[in-house]
């Protein structure tokens, strides 16, 4: 389970002890911090940032959402009107299927030497093979301290 707390306060030492207070009672856990080093490629959904060993790839919202869509289902083939259809809304038989391999060719391309982690499997789809060099990162819980002081 998700969730978000903002706490609105003009008194940073109150939200920092409300903040300790949560976390003592269990009700908010610190993320795990990553180690560095351990995957190339970093999909983080709730910032929409892709690193390439820990720096930004900037991408589409398209290209987020394939490579995002790929990389959550790893070891499965993924049909070009299958990606067409989770990704792009698109369920008519009309509609080229060879955005998909456009939009493939330019997530490879901002992934560099990385971009193997999309493989193709001729005349069908694509796949992410499950592999230490890729990891999605779903952040537990996202707390959030509002400072509006002014200046």
């Amino acid at each position: 389970m998700r969730f978000s707390i903002t706490i609105d306060t003009e008194n940073e030492e109150t939200a920092l002890r409300l903040l300790a207070a949560m976390k003592d009672a269990g009700l908010v856990q610190s993320p795990a911090e990553p180690v560095p080093g351990d995957a190339e490629v970093r999909i983080l959904p709730h910032t929409r940032q892709v690193l390439l060993r820990d720096e930004v790839v900037e991408t589409t919202r398209l290209e987020f959402e394939l490579l995002l869509h790929l990389c959550k289902h790893p070891d499965r083939v993924h049909r070009r009107r299958e990606l067409l259809s989770a990704v792009w809304g698109i369920d008519d038989d009309y509609s080229g299927a060879r955005t998909v391999d456009v939009h493939v060719r330019r997530v490879r391309q901002k992934l560099g030497d990385a971009a193997d982690v999309i493989q193709t499997v001729r005349g069908v789809g694509y796949l992410a093979a499950s592999s230490s060099r890729v990891r999605v990162e779903d952040a537990a819980n996202v707390v959030r301290l509002a400072d509006r002081r002014a200046g």
